[in-house]
């Protein structure tokens, strides 16, 4: 049996529809499912192929979804395809209802912005069943709950607990795959300005379309030079951040997928938000206690209050303690798993 993936990843869509759907398909390709990908450009192709799925480029717009309908009728009639997973903010309600005429259809709704025509939607938002999904859903499978949260493979393992030290010493930032808000840039920036963090190692993780890391790595320079600053270390689109997760004491995230990444691992931390999509992420984890929020990153003293609420977690062992406890008990890493037994009709 194939899986089409049908999704994205540019410095406009970012990383992160992609990275969750190869969460998918690794998943799947273990059940003996073969994930196929489907890219409107050759960019997008790089994800994937370096995970060695075949995909398929339209060479198309990436954001031209509705003229996209003839061609992928044309594509599912040629390779009979079953199932199409959908994935990216851009396709309308034309594009889905039509690929649903077509083939069994699932797609990943983050923002409850209308109802779609599809077989089976998800939402694995922390805040995912405050939306009347039962009521506006009648016949689709619902996958809703951070039981379906796409982590990759490494976090499926069970990880050793936290250690919450005492004295922080390390605390990590990051922002997803792309940051065109410059938060990573606007916060180490801003490390020269504040007391009582000399004693602590900032790591900065870029991602694959941050266009920030050379700034970065010049703050990063002038910090070692100076000697009684913050030090800085930056580096640019690891594979994976579960190491990183695992040895910082803190980590101050953009509200996407690391919020759930965090939970896992149970890091302790503060999120912010760099755009309108991410509402749900960091409403519901700040709602519940698990996170700190800063606020939105293109507020007018964001910035403070991320310095504030930085230097009272730094303090507080007890909250980060609770906070990583807390965390661990969210997301358990197979939410990926669970999403390809269901799209495909796999057992687990």
């Amino acid at each position: 049996m194939e899986l089409f993936i049908r999704t994205e990843a540019n410095e406009t869509t970012a990383s992160g529809h992609m990275t969750r759907c190869l969460s998918v398909a690794e998943a799947a390709r273990k059940m003996g499912t073969v994930p196929v990908f489907i890219v409107a450009e050759e960019g997008s192709a790089v994800m994937p192929r370096e995970k060695g799925f075949e995909t398929v480029v339209l060479n198309r717009v990436f954001d031209d979804f509705d003229n996209e309908i003839p061609v992928m009728e044309d594509l599912i009639s040629k390779r009979k395809i079953k199932t199409l997973l959908i994935d990216s903010y851009w396709v309308s309600k034309k594009y889905v209802s039509a690929m649903t005429t077509l083939t069994r259809t699932a797609y990943f709704d983050d923002l409850h912005d209308g109802i779609w025509d599809v077989n089976t939607l998800i939402n694995y938002s922390v805040n995912a069943k405050k939306y009347p999904y039962e009521k506006e859903y009648k016949d689709a499978k619902l996958l809703l709950g951070c039981d379906y949260m796409p982590l990759r493979s490494e976090y499926n393992a069970n990880l050793p607990a936290k250690i919450i030290n005492k004295d922080v010493k390390k605390v990590l930032v990051v922002s997803g795959g792309s940051d065109e808000q410059h938060l990573l840039y606007g916060f180490t920036k801003r490390l020269k300005d504040h007391e009582g963090l000399e004693g602590i190692t900032f790591t900065v993780i870029t991602g694959r379309f941050n266009n920030d890391h050379d700034a970065i790595e010049g703050l990063a320079k002038e910090h070692f030079e100076c000697g009684k600053l913050p030090q800085i270390r930056a580096y640019r689109n690891l594979p994976s951040l579960k190491e990183a997760l695992l040895d910082t004491d803190i980590c101050i995230s953009a509200g996407g997928t690391t919020l759930y990444e965090l939970a896992v691992t149970g890091t302790p931390g503060i999120c912010c938000m760099i755009a309108d999509n991410q509402r749900d992420n960091v409403e519901g984890f700040a709602s519940q206690g698990l996170l700190e929020y800063a606020g939105d990153v293109r507020d007018e003293g964001f910035y403070d209050e991320l310095y504030d609420k930085l230097g009272s977690l730094i303090d507080d062992l007890f909250r980060r303690e609770k906070m990583s406890a807390d965390l661990r008990r969210v997301v358990d890493g197979k939410g990926a798993a669970r999403i390809a037994a269901a799209i495909t009709d796999n057992k687990l």
